[in-house]
């Protein structure tokens, strides 16, 4: 078994069997990523829980590529998250609450990211 497929099995294990895909997979992780970098920062800690995050998805260089190419400090969440399914969300907000302490505090920029997610769960019903 290939390591990308050992991080889906355990991906699987983990959370369940959702229907996922490279492209929420990657909005996902678009998402952790711009959290991790919302205090203009990224210490050695927050790119190692990135980091894990993408062995987890089994992403390879081009993925992980992908994603960094894909954030940048201040960019609003809502159009990834509108697109991520919902039955990712709850998953996402439990890694971004960890992400969010990796670095020993919750800044504002942080916290707004986590706000948004949890209320478009609530909006969820």
């Amino acid at each position: 078994m290939t390591s990308r497929a050992c991080g889906r099995a355990l991906s699987r294990l983990l959370f369940g069997a959702m229907s996922r895909d490279k492209a929420s997979d990657r909005l996902f992780c678009e998402i952790v990523a711009l959290l991790l970098i919302a205090d203009a920062a990224v210490t050695d800690d927050e790119r190692a829980f990135l980091e894990r995050l993408f062995d987890r998805f089994g992403f390879d260089a081009e993925d992980r590529a992908a994603v960094f190419g894909a954030v940048d400090i201040g960019q609003p969440i809502d159009d990834r998250l509108a697109r991520l399914p919902d039955d990712a969300k709850a998953e996402l907000l439990t890694e971004l609450e960890a992400a969010a302490i990796v670095d020993g505090e919750r800044g504002r920029g942080e916290q707004e990211i986590i706000e948004d997610v949890r209320r478009a769960i609530a909006a969820q019903g």
